[in-house]
């Protein structure tokens, strides 16, 4: 190759400009991936399968909504409502109940999917639990 023609080869090369990679969205807040409806797949106290004690009729869910609040229902604990939230340095989600303090639960979650992990903590007796709910809507 003749030295001018090796000149306009790298000419012609610097010329063409690889486009910039698309910027990658930030991941959305798992505050905001958990809103949905939740249906409890399976209890676990003390690492033992308790599904069928807490959950009898297979109908317990908690719905999370967007404004704070929640709802929860199923046999045999009835329906409960009150407001949600989630401290996002440790992923503890807190339920304050309308019935009062006594009904608060706290929770670290972690989210696979449409997965969610619920552990307790703050009590002995919480920390016996770990709940897998899974999301209906």
């Amino acid at each position: 190759m003749r030295p001018s023609g090796l000149l306009l080869l790298l000419a012609v090369s610097a010329c063409s400009v690889t486009p910039p990679a698309p910027a990658v969205p930030a991941a959305q807040p798992l505050a905001e991936r958990i809103v949905g409806r939740w249906e409890m797949a399976r209890v676990l106290d003390r690492g033992t399968d308790a599904t069928d004690l807490h959950n009898p009729g297979g109908d317990r869910y908690v719905l999370l909504r967007a404004d704070g609040t929640f709802e929860s229902g199923g046999e045999p604990y009835g329906r409960n409502t009150g407001r949600w939230r989630l401290d996002p340095g440790y992923d503890e989600l807190t339920l304050d109940s309308d019935l009062g303090a006594a009904d608060d639960t706290f929770w670290i979650v972690t989210l696979d999917g449409d997965t969610m992990e619920w552990a307790g903590v703050r009590s002995e007796t919480a920390r016996r639990f770990r709940i897998v709910s899974r999301r209906v809507r």
